[in-house]
């Protein structure tokens, strides 16, 4: 499949990256273009992408974060079909052929499938990936609200222009911002599951799916803005659960996940929407945290 652009967002991994590449280069269905956006890394990863010369577009760019990067790299692209890659994973040798294959089939705008996730180097934790978003609109955002389908975004292909309709990723969002992305795919169009294993990823002490804190409160803000999103394409939202119900959720994860330090302000926001949720004020009472820094530079939700 060589109308396939891949993308990846890199920053800091010169340890890793010539691996994902040479992944991507070793395709049984070689990408048409492989796409590497630089986000201001200040380690050796560009000496490290220039052993590829011209087999690869390398763009260093000032550091905005991976959805900017991701959304500079889909404007680049040319491609009828994006994969993006993160820049400490690999790609199975098939990975493009069949996730192709598995879109064409399924006439779909979103194809998906397995994935190998590692603790570390060489250790096997599990395979992730189902089929429980599979079909059509909305069904695959409804499906994906609570728990994402796809694993991480390099376990998925997406039609270029479907890309363009969604508004690409959401600066601010992360590290929900796959979640988000991939609802609202499923809100537009048909998504497939690929039965078969496409993607090698070790989750490392700085990857995004060990920031629960983040993603919990930024998941349950990204929930609520899909409302808008909706209205402003004009397609209905009745099937949406309600503001209350996303914040039940953030704070049963939060107790959960202990973490304290956003119990406060979703607390405040659940009020504001008239949950009480009994349990986190119990938790609160034994296990008090400061609020992170980073909930300073959020936009203004709390007074909602």
């Amino acid at each position: 499949m060589n109308n396939t652009s891949i993308i990846i967002p890199a920053y800091n991994c010169a340890e890793w990256i010539a691996d994902t590449i040479e992944s991507c280069l070793d395709q049984t269905h070689v990408p048409g273009e492989v796409i590497v956006i630089d986000d201001g890394s200040t380690d050796a990863t560009e000496a490290a992408c220039s052993q590829f010369r011209d087999r690869i577009q390398y763009r260093k760019i000032i550091n905005g974060g991976v959805s900017r990067a991701r959304n500079i790299g889909a404007k680049i692209a040319s491609g009828e079909w994006l994969l993006f890659l993160d820049a400490d994973d690999r790609l199975m040798p098939h990975a493009t052929e069949w996730l192709g294959a598995c879109a064409e089939q399924n006439h779909a705008g979103v194809a998906y499938g397995m994935v190998i996730e590692r603790a570390a180097p060489g250790s096997l934790s599990r395979l992730n990936g189902y089929a429980f978003a599979a079909g059509d609109p909305p069904f695959p955002a409804k499906q994906t609200l609570k728990r994402g389908a796809v694993a991480t975004p390099g376990s998925a292909i997406v039609r270029a222009e479907l890309h363009r309709r969604v508004g690409g990723f959401v600066s601010g969002y992360e590290p929900l911002e796959d979640r988000d992305y991939w609802a609202k795919c499923g809100c537009l169009e048909r998504v497939a599951f690929c039965d078969a294993v496409v993607l090698d990823k070790t989750w490392r002490p700085a990857s995004h799916g060990s920031q629960h804190a983040k993603r919990i409160f930024r998941g349950q803000r990204a929930q609520r803005d899909l409302r808008d999103w909706l209205a402003g394409k004009g397609l209905a939202a009745g099937w949406m659960p309600s503001d209350a119900q996303f914040l039940k959720w953030a704070l049963d994860e939060a107790v959960w996940r202990r973490r304290p330090e956003i119990i406060p302000p979703l607390r405040r926001l659940a009020r504001s929407a008239g949950v009480r949720h009994w349990r986190s004020c119990l938790y609160s009472l034994v296990a008090r945290g400061t609020e992170p820094e980073w909930l300073a530079v959020e936009p203004k939700v709390l007074d909602s």
